[in-house]
């Protein structure tokens, strides 16, 4: 047991608690400069540790991404079990998860489960620069006054599948 009356029994206490600090100082440095490099992160949706946007999420996505958008605004942070999932809501946001670069937007993890859209080693399937390029292709091509020049090609394959 200590005795706080005693100078040199103070003295290792004060020490003690000024390295404890001084760690914990440095501690936050060293993982704040790793948590974005000043960057502004998205809101987190609040919950319990572990579990709690787990539970929301599980309650319904759809209605809790109203909920989160409604509160936080249109690109939140989802705490689930060991993941970290970031929202996107809306058209003015969106852009950033298709034209960001692929070490800020994990777009692979994603698009992993939209493999079966186009098949595979296409799109979905393939390596950042080569998605780039098809995206591309696809911008050109959905453009509006390109999709009208299908309608008559669409209209007859509905048909044909009837």
């Amino acid at each position: 047991m200590m005795d706080l009356a005693d100078p040199q029994q103070q003295q290792r206490l004060i020490a003690g608690a000024a390295l404890l600090l001084a760690t914990a100082a440095f501690l936050r440095l060293l993982l704040g400069s790793r948590s974005g490099g000043g960057k502004r992160l998205p809101p987190t949706i609040p919950g319990a540790p572990v579990v709690g946007g787990l539970v929301k999420f599980m309650r319904g996505p759809i209605p809790m991404i109203r909920e989160q958008y409604a509160r936080l605004g249109s690109v939140f942070t989802v705490p689930i079990i060991t993941r970290r999932i970031t929202f996107l809501v809306g058209p003015e946001v969106s852009a950033h998860f298709f034209k960001g670069n692929e070490a800020e937007m994990s777009q692979q993890e994603v698009y992993r489960f939209n493999v079966p859209t186009f098949g595979p080693g296409v799109v979905f399937d393939v390596d950042y620069s080569v998605r780039q390029e098809q995206f591309r292709f696809f911008t050109e091509a959905l453009r509006a006054n390109k999709l009208r020049s299908y309608v008559d090609q669409m209209v007859a394959e509905a048909e044909y599948l009837r």
